[in-house]
Protein backbone atom coordinates (compact mmCIF):
# COMPACT_ATOMS: atom_id res chain seq x y z
CA UNK A 1 0.00 0.00 0.00
CA UNK A 2 1.12 3.52 -0.68
CA UNK A 3 1.40 6.15 1.98
CA UNK A 4 -1.43 8.15 0.44
CA UNK A 5 -3.76 5.14 0.70
CA UNK A 6 -2.84 4.72 4.36
CA UNK A 7 -3.48 8.41 5.02
CA UNK A 8 -6.90 8.22 3.36
CA UNK A 9 -7.80 5.15 5.42
CA UNK A 10 -6.61 6.93 8.59
CA UNK A 11 -8.72 9.99 7.82
CA UNK A 12 -11.74 7.80 7.09
CA UNK A 13 -11.28 5.95 10.37
CA UNK A 14 -10.85 9.24 12.25
CA UNK A 15 -14.02 10.69 10.73
CA UNK A 16 -15.96 7.53 11.50
CA UNK A 17 -14.80 7.56 15.12
CA UNK A 18 -15.44 11.26 15.65
CA UNK A 19 -18.82 10.99 13.94
CA UNK A 20 -19.91 8.09 16.13
CA UNK A 21 -18.84 9.93 19.31
CA UNK A 22 -20.66 13.07 18.17
CA UNK A 23 -23.78 11.06 17.38
CA UNK A 24 -23.66 9.29 20.76
CA UNK A 25 -23.25 12.57 22.65
CA UNK A 26 -26.10 14.17 20.69
CA UNK A 27 -28.41 11.26 21.52
CA UNK A 28 -27.31 11.48 25.17
CA UNK A 29 -28.10 15.21 25.38
CA UNK A 30 -31.50 14.69 23.74
CA UNK A 31 -32.32 11.83 26.11
CA UNK A 32 -31.32 13.89 29.16
CA UNK A 33 -33.43 16.82 27.96
CA UNK A 34 -36.40 14.54 27.40
CA UNK A 35 -36.14 12.96 30.83
CA UNK A 36 -35.78 16.41 32.40
CA UNK A 37 -38.99 17.55 30.72
CA UNK A 38 -40.80 14.42 31.84
CA UNK A 39 -39.72 14.75 35.47
CA UNK A 40 -40.12 18.55 35.78
CA UNK A 41 -43.85 18.48 36.64
CA UNK A 42 -43.17 16.18 39.59
CA UNK A 43 -40.42 18.35 41.08
CA UNK A 44 -41.30 20.58 44.00
CA UNK A 45 -39.53 23.53 45.54
CA UNK A 46 -38.57 21.33 48.49
CA UNK A 47 -36.32 19.21 46.30
CA UNK A 48 -33.43 21.68 46.46
CA UNK A 49 -33.87 24.04 49.38
CA UNK A 50 -32.42 27.50 48.98
CA UNK A 51 -29.58 27.89 51.49
CA UNK A 52 -30.22 31.64 51.75
CA UNK A 53 -33.62 31.02 53.33
CA UNK A 54 -32.14 29.29 56.36
CA UNK A 55 -31.61 31.55 59.38
CA UNK A 56 -28.07 32.32 60.40
CA UNK A 57 -27.29 31.44 63.98
CA UNK A 58 -25.25 33.77 66.16
CA UNK A 59 -22.09 32.34 67.68
CA UNK A 60 -22.36 31.21 71.27
CA UNK A 61 -19.64 31.62 73.88
CA UNK A 62 -18.30 28.15 73.08
CA UNK A 63 -18.12 29.00 69.39
CA UNK A 64 -16.42 32.33 70.14
CA UNK A 65 -13.77 30.50 72.14
CA UNK A 66 -13.24 27.99 69.32
CA UNK A 67 -12.94 30.81 66.79
CA UNK A 68 -10.40 32.58 69.00
CA UNK A 69 -8.31 29.41 69.37
CA UNK A 70 -8.33 28.73 65.64
CA UNK A 71 -7.45 32.36 64.88
CA UNK A 72 -4.55 32.24 67.32
CA UNK A 73 -3.26 29.00 65.80
CA UNK A 74 -3.40 30.44 62.28
CA UNK A 75 -1.67 33.62 63.41
CA UNK A 76 1.08 31.66 65.14
CA UNK A 77 1.55 29.42 62.08
CA UNK A 78 1.83 32.40 59.73
CA UNK A 79 4.33 34.19 62.01
CA UNK A 80 6.67 31.20 62.33
CA UNK A 81 10.22 31.96 61.13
Amino acid sequence: MHVSDLLVEGVNLMLLGMGSVFLFLTVLVLAMSGVSRLVAPFATDDTYPNPRRQPVSTPTEEHKETIAVISAAISRYRNKP
